[in-house]
């Protein structure tokens, strides 16, 4: 029979007391002591068993913390304080699934404990189950309905289940105890104005998502005085006067808000909605130019008023505006107008006015040094940055000598002008020339040694150039001198720019163990993350910033559709499959050696050679830290890496599902794991999001022919898959497919990987043939510089001899000239 706390002897008590309060303070190794001075005497003690195993887990002992404390729950089944323990530990290690499990089991012991209930509230917010969070958040309310973080949480949870009325239902019945003038947290609350203001706010936002427009605007007016973020009050009466429709108003308010802030897209929008306007509307166009014209005689600073009639405009009102934009950036030497302009382009007929435009600028100014409708003759910085534009309009259209020679001349008139190195560079990359880019860019990083925007786009580019070692002097100038390992450093700042280019760098050098290591870094930052928001569930609710706090959990549900962990983690997914294929092929990677310094570095930079340490900082002479793993062997070693690869792909399929390239690269590693019926859904999604798209024809080949070569696989399922398969795609071939777009090269290129990989001489001879033509005429502007280089890249994998790369890098330098990648 188990012994509870309060059956422990009375020193034990105070010591089983004494170790959680030692946890508190996280005195880990103090509070280990402590429990095993309680088991000398109780040895088996459930509930000292699980806190023994909390402080292990804090050590980094886990494997032995999880045998305590499950040995603990098994001595104490029933004991709230057992299985919190094991939540506790659970939560820490970031398994929030198992820990909600563990506090469900803790609250059947002790359901009235607050703290237990508003964790488990918590995790609930964190794996987003929201109904469940509000069920947990009523019950802490019954316990405790005076506590302003309770109340406040509730709604919160409410809102996110979609209940809105009920949201606001629960704060009118408990805000008088915030809102009261003689109310107990007034007197303990320094930001208690601030504190206020947010929870009105939030009120009203609330009111406004029940649809009752004219309570939430009613609320508004009454609120005023207690309000402390005028702007934000400012924009919510703007926006409720026009849901109401009372435009005239709304028009009033928006003018307002304008004159606060004249660069503001959403207020100038805003403005026009209040006339019935829409920029979308082609009818609409002349009135919107009109008033736009208007605010710009008003806020003649604007840049958003200057710009935004070239979303709508065409024609002759294009031309206008384009000219005053273009003149007036030119005269102030704005290096970012084509930056600016460059959404612009995507409609062909203005980027090509624009072309003349500035180019019609750069003949007035070489034959009269002044613009056609000026008497003031231009300073010659204007030809130069004329030319500048010029350049990159050039580069655009895919005319790199034109926007070379631009681009000498633009230096030759402005040789310290770092951003002209920088286009240039840009250029030379577009060209295929990285490293002539690279030397560009370093060239002009030399020009301001301070600048740190130039030294982090020269690190970039010798990444793209493959020279990660020149990349890492240049990385660490501007890490803190102070910093005792500068490259961990730049891992704890998640750079993760800097990672994700590093790991691209080893990947193309074939070193897979430190790609894999650099693509990990950046996944585990998104990671982070997510996880970080665990704590903004009670700090934000406390802090009463409800609305921000809305605003993070809706971020943070889009966290992993960023571009960068999307490009990381597909990547990832590509080096554990090449692992996989390696190995069994019987040509396993090896992890690339790391050459141990014969004498041990000390954190001030230099070993006693005099060679200098780039991975330590300064000011110390202690060891500097050392990397565990620096070549990514853990990553080649793992025990299956299609199952590493697998945890990455679901990721992908929940966050980025509507992506043709998550379905393309969750199909490589569904069917090397033999999943059939997943593979063929990966066919499925992508078929729903592009018909057409290159990869699907070789991916239905390549899953028949990978059912008909896998006599393992149950024959009923078997004809049930290529059932389904054949009523979908009927008879379908590679060949077939290629022949049909022969045009448009992404389908070579596919074509070409699905038959490298179905194997066999003369399916391999049949892609080389595919890819040796990549750079003919008949496939036009699909010849770009990305699909040429995933060609010369695909011949070396389809046994390409070196006479034949050589003869397709002549073809392609004739499609880049520049280029030096093939």
């Amino acid at each position: 029979m188990s012994l509870t706390i309060t059956e422990l002897p009375h020193k034990e008590q105070a010591l089983f007391r004494t170790a959680l309060k030692l946890y508190e303070v996280k005195q880990f190794k103090k509070g280990l002591k402590t429990c095993d001075q309680i088991l000398k005497k109780v040895a088996n003690h459930g509930e000292t068993l699980a806190v023994k195993g909390m402080f292990l887990a804090h050590l980094d002992r886990k494997e032995e913390a999880y045998e305590m404390i499950k040995r603990g729950i098994d001595i104490s089944p029933a004991s709230s304080i057992s299985w919190h323990v094991y939540g506790i530990v659970c939560r820490f290690d970031e398994n929030y699934a198992e820990a909600a499990k563990c506090y469900e089991e803790a609250l059947k012991a002790d359901s009235e404990n607050a703290t237990i209930l508003r964790e488990l509230a918590q995790l609930y917010t964190q794996l987003r189950q929201y109904q469940k969070a509000v069920e947990v958040r009523t019950r802490i309310l019954k316990i405790n309905p005076d506590t302003p973080q309770y109340w406040l949480g509730l709604a919160v949870a409410h809102q996110m289940t979609g209940r809105n009325d009920l949201a606001l239902n629960v704060i009118s019945t408990h805000e008088h105890i915030v809102l009261d003038e003689g109310s107990p947290f007034k007197a303990n609350n320094s930001n208690y104005r601030c504190d206020v203001s947010e929870l009105l706010m939030y009120k009203n936002w609330v009111m406004e998502l029940t649809g009752d427009y004219q309570m939430a605007l009613d609320n508004l007016k009454e609120i005023r005085p207690r309000i402390t973020d005028i702007t934000a009050w400012k924009e919510q009466k703007a926006k409720l006067l026009l849901k109401l429709d009372r435009k005239e108003a709304a028009a009033s308010a928006y003018q307002e808000l304008i004159e606060r802030n004249p660069d503001s897209n959403t207020y100038i929008c805003g403005y026009l909605s209040c006339n019935g306007l829409d920029i979308g509307r082609a009818e609409d166009r002349d009135a919107v130019l009109e008033i736009v014209r208007g605010l710009q005689q008003q806020f003649p600073a604007s840049s958003a008023l200057k710009f935004l009639p070239l979303t709508f405009c065409d024609g002759d009102d294009f031309v206008k505006e384009a000219d005053k934009l273009a003149k007036y950036a030119l005269r102030k030497g704005i290096p970012s107008l084509f930056t600016s302009m460059k959404t612009l382009y995507e409609n062909k007929t203005k980027g090509e006015t624009l072309g003349r435009l500035v180019e019609g600028y750069a003949s007035q100014l070489r034959d009269t040094k002044r613009f056609d409708d000026s008497s003031e003759d231009e300073p010659s910085s204007v030809s130069t940055w004329c030319t500048f534009y010029l350049a990159q309009h050039a580069d655009y259209y895919g005319n790199h000598e034109r926007a070379l020679q631009l681009m000498e001349t633009a230096i030759s008139a402005s040789p310290d002008t770092v951003d002209l190195y920088m286009v240039k560079a840009r250029i030379l990359k577009h060209a295929g020339d990285i490293g002539g880019a690279r030397d560009v860019m370093d060239f002009g990083r030399q020009k301001d040694l301070n600048d740190r925007f130039i030294n982090t786009k020269t690190v970039k580019y010798m990444l793209h150039n493959n020279e990660v070692d020149e990349a890492e002097k240049n990385m660490v100038l501007f890490v803190r001198d102070d910093a005792s390992h500068k490259i961990q450093e730049i891992v704890e700042t998640q750079t993760i720019w800097y990672m994700r280019e590093r790991g691209h760098a080893y990947r193309r050098l074939g070193d897979i163990g430190r790609a894999l290591k650099h693509f990990h870094q950046v996944l585990d930052s998104f990671k982070t993350y997510h996880n970080d928001q665990y704590d903004f569930h009670t700090y934000s609710i406390r802090k009463f910033t409800a609305r921000a706090y809305v605003d993070i959990l809706e971020w943070e549900d889009r966290v992993f559709e960023h571009p960068m962990y999307v490009d990381s983690a597909v990547s990832a997914i590509g080096c554990y499959v090449e692992l996989h294929d390696r190995k069994a092929a019987g040509a396993p990677f090896e992890p690339v050696p790391v050459e141990e310094p014969k004498k041990p570095l000390t954190r001030n930079g230099a070993s006693k050679s005099g060679q200098h340490n780039l991975a330590a900082g300064v000011g110390e002479a202690k060891p500097a830290a050392v990397d565990a793993d620096p070549n990514g062997a853990a990553f080649v070693n793992a025990p299956s890496h299609l199952e590493s690869a697998l945890a990455f792909v679901e990721v992908l399929e929940k966050s980025v599902g509507s992506q043709a390239e998550t379905h393309v690269t969750a199909f490589e590693v569904h069917l090397r794991m033999k999943k059939y019926f997943l593979a063929l859904k990966s066919i499925n999604l992508l078929r729903a999001i592009e018909a057409d798209h290159p990869a699907l024809v070789p991916m239905v080949v390549r899953i028949n022919a990978a059912l008909d070569a896998d006599a393992s696989f149950a024959a009923p399922m078997k004809a049930a898959l290529k059932g389904q398969l054949a009523k979908a795609f009927g008879e379908v071939s590679i060949a077939a497919t290629v022949g049909g777009h022969d045009t448009l090269l992404p389908f070579a290129l596919a074509g070409a990987r699905g038959l490298v990989s179905l194997g066999g001489g003369e399916r391999v001879a049949q892609a080389k043939e595919m890819v040796m033509q990549a750079a003919a005429e008949r496939f036009g502007e699909s010849r770009t510089l990305e699909n040429l280089v995933a060609a010369r890249d695909l011949l070396a994998k389809s046994g390409a001899s070196e006479s034949e790369r050589s003869a397709f890098a002549a073809e392609a330098r004739k499609v880049f000239p520049l280029a030096t990648c093939f």
